[in-house]
């Protein structure tokens, strides 16, 4: 039957469906079988039950998610069927009995050219309504400055940390996130290779565009009745010739009997014969116009539309890319900000001694280190160049050096719950200090002024004058 989802949770993935008689159903996630959707509230659905119980066993979303004013049919025939079947079914026939009507009001004799119905934008716009649609969500987004992540390369690691966060604080939910992964869900559909295969635009064209053209279905609807009708008129003439050589031959046989009545039939079925004749010719030139004109509009618009289709198709996939480039990051960049802010994963993070916030960066450079440079395969190779190069374009790195642990530890997380893309080293002794700062180009250096032994003014110097951090900015910073 038909329902709308009006309540779902991502952490439990149970749900709850309402019926056209207000009637409620549970359902779970496990009785869901769509994968161009995943479930949402306010999600027109198909559902089946078990049996005579109120179990839902099979659920997915319905075809039609919104009915406007140029719809054929409105939402009230929705909540009237119980399939999509059935509402196809309503809808098809709705249509024919606009193209019965079109057809009959129609003087094909005299048509000079068959009319478009729905232009090749206004097609092409409601195609690929549902696509803007989401990728005007995704644009909607906020992603702080930062740079898009790539979704091809960092997909993997977004959803490995958004599982850790949930699992180190058990107060973070899915349901958090369930808009991001709502539109992430919607997006990947749009990329899948079935999503693809079924936008070839001269599929789209033959099946989609020229079967909405109501003019023009109502021409294929009056070239079939023409052809039956010119088939009827064929029968009836052949018949009548039969009957014209059958009385023929009575008559001009010997002592041929009711003679006047034979002629009399003769007459009859001559005219018969004489009067199919020219309605056949009468109706096979308004054919033959039907089906020209048939073949004009096709071809007329055929060009123009694979054109068009095409240009906004690729268009389409550029948005559908960066919707979900901008989808990841504004997800990555919620995970980073709960993360730092929980004390669950402060409490991990401080033991785990992270030189990255909470955020997918962190996750992708602990799979890095797990992997021999020397052997990588071309995704690991290629993850390797991206997050190099991605780190040169915004990662800052800032080195702390204090022998106070806890003061060094605070400052760390401080830095980092600030900025997500920062990269903090620590270190607590002069030797290591001057061994990394004459190795590693840092764009901070941080000294704690109350360093013991060490003189905090000379490690400066010291530091400037390395080759690699000439020109970096150095800072004393106290507790306070």
């Amino acid at each position: 039957m038909h329902g709308k989802i009006v309540q779902y949770s991502h952490t439990t993935g149970v749900g709850t469906i309402i019926n056209a008689s207000k009637k409620l159903f549970d359902f779970k996630i496990a009785s869901w079988h769509d994968n161009t959707k995943i479930p949402e509230i306010n999600l027109l659905v198909e559902f089946r039950l078990e049996d005579e119980k109120h179990n839902v066993i099979d659920i997915r979303s319905s075809k039609y998610q919104e009915f406007d004013s140029e719809s054929i049919i409105k939402e009230r025939d929705f909540w009237k069927t119980n399939t999509d079947e059935e509402l196809e079914k309503l809808e098809s026939n709705v249509f024919d009995d606009l193209i019965a009507e079109t057809y009959k009001k129609t003087d094909y004799a005299k048509l000079t050219s068959i009319p478009i119905s729905i232009s090749i934008n206004k097609f092409i716009q409601y195609h690929f309504e549902n696509e803007i649609k989401i990728i005007k969500s995704a644009y909607k987004l906020p992603i702080d400055n930062y740079e898009k992540l790539d979704y091809r390369i960092v997909n993997r690691f977004i959803k490995r940390t958004l599982d850790s966060l949930i699992c180190v604080d058990r107060r973070i939910t899915k349901d958090t996130f369930s808009i991001y992964l709502q539109i992430l869900g919607k997006l990947q559909y749009f990329i899948t290779p079935f999503y693809i295969a079924n936008q070839n635009a001269k599929k789209v064209y033959e099946e989609g565009f020229l079967s909405q053209q109501l003019y023009f279905n109502a021409a294929n609807r009056k070239l079939i009745n023409l052809k039956d009708d010119i088939l009827k008129l064929k029968s009836r003439e052949k018949s009548a010739k039969s009957e014209i050589h059958s009385l023929q031959l009575k008559l001009t046989s010997a002592g041929v009997k009711n003679e006047q009545i034979l002629k009399e039939r003769l007459a009859t079925i001559n005219a018969i014969h004489k009067e199919c004749k020219e309605k056949t010719i009468i109706l096979t030139k308004i054919k033959d116009r039907v089906e020209k004109l048939i073949e004009i509009f096709k071809e007329s618009y055929k060009k123009d539309f694979i054109n068009n289709f095409d240009k906004t198709k690729e268009q389409i996939f550029e948005h559908i890319k960066n919707a979900l480039n901008i989808t990841i990051t504004s997800l990555d960049n919620k995970i980073w900000k709960l993360g730092m802010a929980s004390d669950p994963v402060k409490n991990q993070f401080l033991k785990l001694q992270s030189n990255y916030s909470f955020c997918t960066l962190a996750f992708i450079q602990q799979y890095i280190k797990t992997l021999d440079s020397s052997k990588l395969n071309d995704n690991d190779r290629l993850l390797n160049i991206y997050i190099n190069k991605y780190k040169e374009r915004n990662c800052k790195r800032i080195l702390i050096v204090s022998n106070r642990n806890e003061f060094e530890m605070k400052l760390k997380f401080d830095i980092l719950t600030r900025y997500k893309d920062f990269i903090v080293t620590q270190t607590n002794k002069k030797v290591e200090y001057l061994i990394i700062i004459a190795n590693q180009k840092f764009d901070f250096v941080v000294i704690d002024n109350d360093m013991k032994e060490d003189k905090p003014i000379d490690m400066i110097i010291q530091g400037k004058n390395t080759k690699l951090n000439k020109n970096t900015t150095f800072i004393l910073i106290n507790e306070e």
